[in-house]
């Protein structure tokens, strides 16, 4: 938006209250703004203090990178869940190679620490925290498929998420009690924290992917990149738009950050653009455009988008945008690639990133730890 017309346009509309109330009006340096009310008996001066602007600018404290580990969600702003080999667990045998399961655990920031949630001689993964922090939904895989679980972090009780096999594609909690996932057969599932599962919508299309629960409405992406909504009440589904690569609703569910592709990609290089739109889908502002725009997060507060995106083959960098002024800032983080979405932490203050490298033929994960200044 151009400020020097928003000005304006917020002076013409102070001007015209004024007129209302048979008033005269005076701004005092930005910070305050007296109303002077005229009445036969007496004169009423109202003074109303504004609150001071706030800043848009967002800048990097520091970057601790953790090798070895591959960072999933935050329990707290100290502490993270993390995959990484158990050293202590019987090895896997893998296309002829043994190497360690991967397992999860609670890393402590502050001390360095690993605490193992769960020790199996099997690969776990695709961790994510419900907004509670109470309840862990989990990935555990035997060869090429897997199974849900969610575990009580208090209890360390583990209860699986019905006996569908789980797909590739990440899972999100729709409250603090429910989380929605993709089966291995396309189907939409939710499951509760005692681990009853039931199907919420039957694709029948193997592309399916990116769903997402708010209050009564289902979201997700099928049938060539459409957008769905699926009213959960009714059983009615709607088409919201094409072209759509990835789709992120905000907390409260009252604005869509929208990921599109822009071209046709058997004739161009694949180009795609980030917007933001309300919940009628109406374009709210550009953030930004790239071959390639992912890991789409919105901070805790709905006021900042996190987002990476990739030019020419190569991870051109991580950015948080600021929603409401779509100002965006580069964050200084040197990687080749970016595998896993971007997480805030509870404050907002600390942004959760992994990616992975070949070191001597093998991959190697490495998490970033992004803290912004308050």
């Amino acid at each position: 938006m151009n400020h020097a017309k928003g000005k304006r346009e917020a002076a013409a509309a102070a001007g015209i209250v004024c007129l209302l109330l048979l008033s005269a009006c005076n701004t005092n340096a930005g910070q305050e703004e007296r109303i002077v009310i005229e009445k036969p008996e007496k004169t009423i001066t109202v003074v109303e203090k504004k609150p001071p602007a706030v800043s848009t600018t967002i800048e990097v404290e520091k970057i601790d990178t953790y090798e070895g580990v591959r960072g999933m969600d935050w329990l707290s702003e100290d502490q993270l869940i993390i995959a990484k080999p158990n050293e202590q667990a019987q090895p896997l045998s893998v296309e002829g190679e043994e190497r360690q399961p991967n397992n999860l655990y609670i890393r402590d920031l502050t001390t360095g620490a690993d605490e193992i949630l769960s020790e199996k001689q099997m690969d776990q993964s695709s961790a994510v925290l419900s907004p509670d922090k109470k309840h862990l939904f989990y990935k555990q895989h035997v060869e090429e498929t897997a199974t849900g679980y969610i575990m009580n972090l208090a209890t360390r009780e583990t209860v699986q998420t019905g006996k569908q096999f789980i797909g590739m594609y990440e899972s999100e909690w729709a409250d603090n009690e429910r989380v929605v996932f993709i089966t291995e057969s396309a189907d939409i599932a939710r499951s509760d924290i005692d681990g009853n599962t039931e199907i919420l919508v039957t694709t029948q299309d193997f592309s399916t992917f990116n769903a997402k629960q708010r209050d009564g409405m289902l979201y997700y992406i099928s049938e060539q990149n459409v957008l769905f909504q699926y009213d959960l009440k009714t059983k009615e589904r709607t088409a919201l738009d094409k072209q759509v690569i990835w789709f992120a609703p905000s907390n409260d569910g009252k604005q869509f950050a929208l990921v599109k592709h822009l071209n046709k990609l058997e004739v161009e290089e694949m180009q795609m653009e980030l917007t933001i739109v309300d919940q009628a889908m109406q374009p709210k502002g550009r953030i930004a455009g790239g071959n390639q725009v992912f890991g789409t997060s919105w901070s805790p507060d709905g006021t900042k988008l996190a987002y990476t995106i990739v030019s020419g083959g190569n991870v051109q960098g991580v950015y948080v945008a600021d929603v409401v002024s779509g100002k965006a800032t580069q964050l200084s983080v040197d990687m080749e690639l970016a595998s896993d979405p971007l997480r805030w932490s509870p404050s907002g203050d600390k942004l959760l990133m992994s990616t992975s490298v070949f070191r001597g033929n093998k991959p190697l994960f490495i998490t970033y730890v992004i803290t912004l200044k308050s």
